[in-house]
């Protein structure tokens, strides 16, 4: 059996129950060990914590939300979110994170299968490009990182952790399929970052201007700004 946790991991839950010897299927899991349901209970009280902050953050920003909201959501205390978080910080770090991963594995989803490398390009730009519209989870970046540069005591901290999680995320799911950027880690590093202000900066504006910004005009610049983020000129692309 598994049990579904928070970016689609699971943890396989282990039967100890007696098999019934004249039927053949097994028992009550009577002996079902005591830590394996702590953790259990545990992942969902983290999980829940997590899908609480995600609402929160979008409802009211990530400054302005509240420890207390994002406990209240989940139908936990104050010192349940403390006994899995440090704080907003690290739940929006561990959010962004999973949100990496789960973008980068429906990268590898549409990638895999093709086995010709400018088809593989062109699915990454493609998925790229989709990602503009997803306005929320842009604009919560965005206002995360202005968050950071009106601390400037935390800024260089939070923006490494930002960067690490999202470049180790790339390298662990993409660089296979792309080989010729495997073990560049200063350019993949420069690379996330690009594609990251590129997703944000016209996640901004096309919601600011978008007589101006219309799908027609992403959808012409944004696969040549790409090509030149990848290091692949227009004649390749």
């Amino acid at each position: 059996m598994y049990i579904m946790l928070e970016g689609g991991e699971s943890i396989q839950k282990m039967s100890r129950g007696r098999r019934n010897p004249e039927q053949g299927i097994p028992l009550a899991e009577e002996e079902e060990q005591p830590g394996l349901r702590q953790m259990l209970k545990s992942e969902k009280t983290r999980a829940g914590l997590l899908r609480a902050a995600e609402k929160i953050f979008a409802r009211d920003g990530f400054e302005a939300s509240r420890i207390e909201d994002i406990a209240a959501e989940a139908g936990r205390s104050r010192g349940a979110f403390y006994a899995n978080f440090k704080g907003k910080t690290e739940v929006f770090l561990t959010l962004r994170t999973l949100a990496a991963q789960r973008h980068a594995r429906m990268v590898r989803e549409r990638v895999l299968g093709l086995q010709d490398q400018e088809a593989r390009y062109q699915a990454l730009i493609g998925y790229i490009v989709e990602q503009i519209y997803d306005t929320q989870a842009q604009l919560l970046q965005i206002e995360f990182k202005l968050f950071a540069l009106r601390h400037p005591k935390m800024q260089a901290r939070l923006a490494e952790m930002h960067l690490e999680a999202s470049t180790r995320v790339n390298e662990q799911e993409l660089s296979g399929l792309f080989p010729e950027k495997t073990g560049r880690a200063a350019e993949m590093r420069c690379s996330t970052l690009e594609v990251e202000a590129l997703l944000e900066g016209f996640a901004l504006n096309t919601r600011f201007s978008p007589d101006v910004l219309d799908e027609a005009s992403i959808q012409a610049i944004v696969p040549r700004l790409m090509a030149q983020i990848l290091s692949r000129s227009e004649a390749e692309s």
